[in-house]
């Protein structure tokens, strides 16, 4: 059979062709879709140049840490000091009650 002898059979193989084409360009658009929607999002980069406020935040971060240093140090050396004082007392109180009973009261019976 010659395909030019049968209009109708061209005409339908034609078709069936042209959808075939079709099919396989809409796959092809679904999957350029698909691969799209995947991938991240790209952004623009740009190098990092210190300003004038990176610097004031600096100097405020300094400034914040040296008034934390310097509370952190008057605290320790107040507790060195209480303790030594709570020392004192406490000597101080044990030597008083020695001297009562021991010489006070050696005093009174002669």
């Amino acid at each position: 059979m010659n395909p030019s002898s049968n209009p109708q059979e061209e005409l339908r193989r034609r078709e069936k062709e042209l959808q075939e084409r079709e099919h396989a360009l809409r796959l092809r658009e679904l999957e350029a879709e698909i691969n799209q929607t995947h991938q991240p999002p790209l952004y623009e980069t740009a190098k990092h140049q210190p300003s004038k406020k990176s610097l004031q935040q600096w100097s405020k971060q300094l400034v914040n840490v040296a008034q934390f240093m310097g509370i952190a140090v008057a605290v320790i050396i107040t507790i060195r000091i209480a303790t030594w004082l709570t020392g004192v007392v406490i000597v101080g109180g044990v030597a008083w009650v020695a001297y009562k009973l021991f010489f006070e009261s050696d005093r009174s019976r002669r």
